[in-house]
C-alpha cells in the first residue's frame, strides 16, 4: 500500500528528495509522479509554508520552508516536529490565534487519522476560527480544499445531503448551529459506513454555543452501542470566552 501523506509532508518529502531545496515546479512534478496528484497552486501553498509568511493559514510550527528565490524554496535547517496530539480528551491554547481547542477521540478515531496522515491538517483547520459566523465555516472549507480535500460531497441517495469535506473515506462536518444537525450527520453516515464509503467522521464544533462540544461528546457516549464507526470531535473556544 502506498503511504498517505498530508500536503505539508508531501512537500517536505519532495524537497528532501531534491536535496533540501527546489522550485515549486520540481515539487509539483515530484508529487504528481509519485502520488498522481497535480497541485496546480503548489507555489501559493509553499509560500504559505514559509516561515516568513504573514498571511499563512498554517500554524507557525508547521511553516517548515524558507523562500530562497523566485519560485524556489528550501527546508529550514531544523525541521519542526509534529505536535503531540491528545489521546482521549485534551485542551490546548493557541495563543497566536486567540483560540483554545478541545478534542475527544471516539472508538480509536485519533489513531486512525494519525495513520492516514490527516490529523495535523484537521487540527490546523480547526485552529482557523471560533465558528462565530458562516464566513468562518467557509474559511475552514477553503483551507481544506487547498489541502486537496473535496468539499460539499454527497455519498447519500438524497443529493442535497452533503458533507462539508471528504477525503479518502474521512468525512468532516463543521457544525455551528443546533445539535440536531450533528444527529443528522451521524445518522446519514451510517449508510456510508455500511457501504464501505466512510471509515471515520470528524466534527468541528464550538464549545461555547450550540452544538456544544460537551453535548456532542455526551451523545456519542450515550449512543455508543449503535454508532459503529470512529468519530473525532474537535471543539474551539475564543480565549475571551473562558
Amino acid at each position: 500500500m502506498v503511504p498517505v501523506f498530508n500536503l505539508k509532508d508531501s512537500i517536505v518529502e519532495a524537497l528532501n528528495a531534491l536535496g533540501g531545496s527546489g522550485t515549486a515546479t520540481q515539487v509539483r512534478d515530484y508529487i504528481k509522479s509519485n502520488y498522481g496528484k497535480d497541485w496546480r497552486d503548489i507555489e501559493k501553498i509553499m509560500d504559505d509554508l514559509c516561515q516568513e509568511s504573514e498571511s499563512s493559514f498554517f500554524l507557525p510550527a508547521d511553516r517548515v520552508l524558507t523562500k530562497i528565490g523566485k519560485g524556489k524554496y528550501a527546508l529550514k535547517e531544523t525541521a519542526v516536529p509534529e505536535p503531540l496530539e491528545a489521546s482521549a480528551e485534551s485542551r490546548e491554547e493557541l495563543s497566536g490565534f486567540g483560540l483554545e481547542r478541545k478534542v475527544f477521540s471516539f472508538k480509536g478515531a485519533e489513531e486512525l487519522l494519525r495513520r492516514k496522515g490527516q490529523l495535523s491538517t484537521i487540527m490546523q483547520a480547526a485552529s482557523l476560527t471560533d465558528l462565530s459566523s458562516t464566513e468562518n465555516h467557509d474559511r475552514i472549507q477553503h483551507f481544506l480544499h487547498k489541502n486537496m480535500w473535496d468539499i460539499e460531497v454527497s455519498l447519500f441517495p438524497v443529493a442535497t445531503y452533503k458533507l462539508d469535506a471528504f477525503k479518502e473515506k474521512t468525512a468532516i462536518e463543521i457544525e455551528r448551529s443546533f445539535i440536531d444537525a450533528v444527529h443528522r450527520s451521524l445518522f446519514r453516515c451510517l449508510l456510508a459506513y455500511t457501504k464501505n464509503q466512510l471509515d471515520v467522521l470528524v466534527f468541528i464544533v464550538p464549545t461555547y454555543k450550540e452544538p456544544k462540544f460537551e453535548q456532542v461528546k455526551r451523545d456519542l457516549l450515550e449512543f455508543k452501542e449503535i454508532i459503529p464507526y470512529p468519530v473525532y470531535l474537535v471543539g474551539v473556544t475564543p480565549l475571551s470566552a473562558n
